[in-house]
């Protein structure tokens, strides 16, 4: 609250400075322009004096126009002047910068995280920040809006996505002083090669565990028909899938369930768009005993949240602003903690970038909440003993598409199943 009534007041003050300029503008304006009629009115005079006096002093015009120019040479130049040193916007320097893809901080999940890590850092250090939106959403847009951050002295501009790769290469090599925090991407350049330089680190959370915790979590609390759906484009869309199964196949094991015991539906999208009808496959689904839901958190969510009310159904909500009311599980993705604690590491002077840094659960970056008078059998001791697997030396989620290739993964309790 404080911070949004500091932004309120900076805006007012900017917009009262902007009319005082303004003001002091049109004023010297008007000098200026009276100093050029004062000159032609003072040279027409001169040349009237001319005529009538015939050549009685020859110098009188000559005396006359070099005072008159030389006055509104003075005004013209201290018009100039303080148009001049008026017409300039006087920015602030800036050390900590979020740059977005032209969505508003507030209204994307991963940003509104994302500027609440960068916030409480600059806050803790005593160094000042802001979000830049672009006007928007072409590479030129965002090479704008980063070219603008680093003039005003940015020394860390933190990015986010794939939509942000292209500007980010080259914005690490024209700008060598200025590092680089990109969230979710690597950069790349047109052909799709990627170079991550000494002053640029990408950050990621592993898709993969979050995965792993909403299906362990869903069958544990009970739940037997499960539903994922991802896009087959993005990695993240495998990740969470694959994250998904095996979670859900280690609870199976852990409960001592039987053989495809476990039943998981899934569907890969080629993009986040959905038509109005998808609405209306959603409910089918749940429909036809369909009881749990969870996806890699992309636009459709809002959807999936509307099919699972409407159908009576189960939802695992992925992060994302919105509540929805049959969300029994929400896995949540903490980039603010992640920005934080990569900022602290970025602002020492012996910072070594180059390279790809991934979060997870032992990070306490990823961390799940649930309804517990929806699911009464999933309970806080077993949420800490599932954290727990994620410190074993012994664990880790293989990469790859559990669902497109299950046989590979010797999944026995969990039936994979692929819906159109």
């Amino acid at each position: 609250s404080t911070r949004k009534e500091s932004s309120a007041a900076s805006d007012v003050y900017k917009r009262q400075e902007r009319i005082q300029k303004n003001f002091v503008v049109r004023v010297f304006s008007l000098s200026f322009c009276a100093g050029i009629v004062y000159t032609r009115r003072c040279v027409k005079d001169a040349d009237q004096k001319y005529k009538r006096k015939n050549l009685e002093n020859k110098n009188t015009r000559g005396v006359n126009m070099r005072k008159s120019w030389k006055w509104a040479l003075c005004l013209g130049v201290v018009s100039l002047l303080l148009l001049g040193g008026c017409g300039k916007e006087k920015t602030e320097p800036v050390d900590l910068v979020l740059v977005t893809d032209g969505s508003e901080v507030a209204s994307d999940a991963v940003y509104q995280s994302a500027w609440n890590g960068l916030a409480q850092y600059g806050d803790e250090s005593g160094l000042k920040y802001e979000a830049s939106v672009p006007a928007g959403r072409t590479t030129e847009d965002y090479e704008n809006t980063i070219k603008e951050a680093a003039q005003k002295g940015a020394s860390v501009i933190v990015c986010a996505g794939t939509s942000m790769s292209r500007a980010v290469y080259d914005a690490q090599r024209d700008w060598k002083d200025v590092r680089f925090l990109l969230l979710e991407a690597e950069p790349v350049n047109e052909s799709g090669r990627s170079r991550l330089r000494g002053n640029t680190e990408s950050l990621e959370i592993d898709a993969s565990e979050a995965g792993y915790l909403a299906g362990y979590a869903a069958v544990q609390a009970g739940y037997t028909h499960l539903g994922y759906i991802g896009q087959k484009n993005e990695e993240n869309g495998t990740k969470y899938g694959t994250g998904y199964a095996l979670g859900a196949e280690a609870a199976a094991a852990d409960l001592g369930l039987g053989e495809n015991s476990i039943t998981l539906d899934y569907t890969y999208r080629k993009s986040s768009s959905v038509s109005p009808s998808y609405l209306e496959k959603i409910k089918s689904w749940y429909g036809e005993s369909g009881q749990i839901l969870f996806s890699d958190g992309a636009s459709y969510q809002n959807v999936l949240g509307a099919a699972a009310s409407a159908a009576g159904g189960a939802l695992i909500a992925n992060g994302g602003v919105e509540e929805y009311a049959n969300a029994v599980l929400k896995v949540r993705l903490d980039y603010g903690t992640a920005v934080y604690n990569a900022l602290k590491e970025m602002k020492q002077k012996d910072f070594e970038g180059g390279k790809i840094v991934t979060r997870g659960v032992t990070d306490q970056e990823i961390s799940l909440e649930w309804n517990q008078d929806a699911v009464p059998s999933f309970t806080e001791d077993q949420y800490r003993a599932l954290c727990a697997k994620f410190s074993a030396e012994d664990f880790s989620i293989p990469d790859g598409d559990a669902l497109s290739s299950p046989d590979q993964y010797k999944l026995s309790c969990v039936s994979v199943q692929k819906v159109k």
